[in-house]
């Protein structure tokens, strides 16, 4: 009987070993992963690309999913890389509003754009969130895009408190949004056949 115990008890560490082994590589895996995407401008750019197809809107094609998709999307990274609290406003009446972000320092008011390549964001997107931050009294803005700004969009944000977020930047922070949301691995284990 104490062998028989001896050789569970055995089996048993064993088993937790390997559990413990095989999680661990699976986390070395996906941190090896993380790395690459964020230290490489290819992948950076490969992610861009497929931000923007990921969440363009094709009037041709009839999606049955929410067109504030990709606002929910910039809303969550936006909420855990900066923090406080984010809101999506309706796609309608909404003054060129995409999210209001509220954290410690006071509002902010973002406008997202998801415009391919072809597609640089001009300055009227940065002058209607500076309008409604005068209007709103909010501290700052942002508009983000997945391509790029113009010249003129630059020039004209300078010394309004309007962060420009091209498409990037905005990859670098969905990849430390990423890295901050730091889900755990699951391992998925057969379920035992009774």
């Amino acid at each position: 009987m104490t062998i028989l115990f001896s050789i569970l008890l055995m089996f048993t560490c064993y088993l937790v070993y390997k559990y413990h082994n095989q999680k661990q590589t699976l986390e070395n895996y996906r941190n090896n992963a993380l790395e690459a995407f964020s230290s490489h401008e290819d992948m950076k750019e490969t992610l861009r690309i497929g931000l923007y197809n990921r969440f363009k809107r094709d009037l041709e094609e009839a999606k049955e999913e929410n067109p504030l998709l990709f606002e929910h999307f910039v809303a969550e990274i936006m909420s855990s890389v900066r923090g406080g609290n984010t809101y999506v406003t309706k796609s309608s009446g909404d003054f060129g509003i995409d999210i209001e972000e509220q954290t410690d320092e006071g509002l902010y008011l973002g406008q997202v754009k998801c415009y391919n390549d072809m597609n640089l964001v001009g300055f009227g997107p940065i002058a209607i969130i500076h309008s409604q931050m005068v209007k709103q009294g909010a501290v700052g803005g942002y508009v983000v895009t997945t391509s790029d700004f113009t010249s003129n969009a630059r020039n004209y944000a300078e010394g309004l408190d309007i962060e420009l977020i091209n498409g990037t930047q905005l990859v670098e922070l969905w990849l430390e949004h990423l890295e901050t949301k730091n889900e755990p691995v699951t391992v998925l284990s057969p379920i035992p056949q009774v």
